[in-house]
């Protein structure tokens, strides 16, 4: 089934867009003048403009929206695309500056008691690993030190220290080099 052909269906545009076209160098600019042009001949299909300019059929209705909304020059505002502003992507910036005060007054002892309070006070419920990308951006630094193991041997583990230095000295090494353990 043929699709139906595209109407810009502004006369004050078309007026002016071959001019246009014409005078500009070849880039992402003529490329939208182009897909502006083919629009007000009327002769094309959206999927036949897309084709011919190497864009999406999506981008060529968002051009022509903007031309019918702001006039020819709206099409050069470019989408910066990426994620949105911030890399806290989906939290206000109030929140994360509660966030960031907890932080550096060392309010939370893990980073599951941030996510705790981030849920009770705020409704965010969110990845343990986002909480922990939030808190290494903001130079956060926990409260508790990590846990030894439960089968930790105290009595080795004084051993090692102990012995460690007699190792060293056996081997021989220069002073100053450097020694991987």
């Amino acid at each position: 089934m043929a699709g139906r052909t595209l109407k810009l269906g502004c006369p004050e545009v078309a007026a002016v867009i071959d001019e246009k076209h014409r005078g500009e160098k070849p880039g992402w600019r003529k490329d939208r003048l182009l897909v502006i042009k083919l629009a007000s001949r009327g002769e094309h299909t959206s999927q036949q403009i897309a084709e011919l300019c190497g864009l999406s059929r999506s981008k060529v209705f968002e051009l022509l929206k903007a031309v019918r909304e702001g006039g020819l020059d709206a099409i050069w505002q470019r989408d910066p695309g990426g994620r949105p502003v911030g890399w806290r992507k989906g939290v206000s910036g109030e929140v994360m500056k509660e966030f960031e005060a907890k932080l550096a007054n060392h309010e939370f002892t893990t980073l599951q008691d941030a996510r705790r309070w981030l849920k009770s006070h705020h409704g965010i419920d969110t990845s343990y690993q986002r909480v922990w990308y939030w808190a290494k951006k903001l130079g956060g630094v926990l409260r508790v030190p990590r846990p030894s193991h439960s089968r930790k041997d105290p009595a080795a583990a004084e051993a090692f220290r102990r012995d460690l230095g007699e190792k060293l000295d056996g081997l021989g090494l220069a002073k100053g080099t450097r020694a991987k353990i």
